[in-house]
């Protein structure tokens, strides 16, 4: 019982050590202008993210059976000497979390400036691109006056 949940400990703090570097590497590819890359690395970090939850519940599943509620519950009755090894795993996990969360801020903020910032140049193009007159040649080769807006193109066949 004791090495089930300690592997599931040590899995966990791998996978949320894995987690915080795969949001590093997000970010660089965010600011490197990437995304592409940045669209298969998400993917990624949603698929470990659902197996760190399989995880966790994996482990919630194994105490429960073994009527402790909570890992604390369980920890209480372990060895003082071997319950060390335990909460020094349980807190790389909290750390490892921790980060990966003020990480995942940053990575928001920055893809919301970057959508931003490529809706605001897309208006600045479109507003170059339409006629500021609204007096402009006609197709026949007339001076006439249209809408600023777009409309339907008519001709005949």
């Amino acid at each position: 019982m004791q090495q089930t949940v300690l592997a599931s400990l040590v899995r966990q703090a791998k996978g949320t050590e894995l987690l915080l570097s795969l949001l590093r590497e997000e970010y660089s590819l965010l600011r490197k202008g990437r995304p592409d890359e940045v669209t298969g690395l998400e993917m990624d970090i949603q698929e470990l993210v659902r197996q760190l939850v399989r995880e966790r519940e994996f482990l919630i599943r194994v105490l429960e059976r073994a009527g402790r509620g909570r890992l604390a519950d369980f920890l209480a009755g372990v060895d003082p000497e071997r319950r060390g090894e335990f909460e020094a795993w349980r807190a790389r996990i909290i750390a490892h979390e921790q980060e990966s969360a003020r990480q995942t801020s940053v990575n928001a903020e920055l893809a919301m400036a970057l959508w931003e910032q490529s809706g605001n140049l897309l208006r600045h193009f479109q507003n170059q691109v339409v006629p500021r007159e609204r007096n402009t040649y006609t197709a026949k080769g007339t001076w006439g006056s249209r809408p600023a807006t777009a409309t339907m193109v008519r001709g005949r066949l």
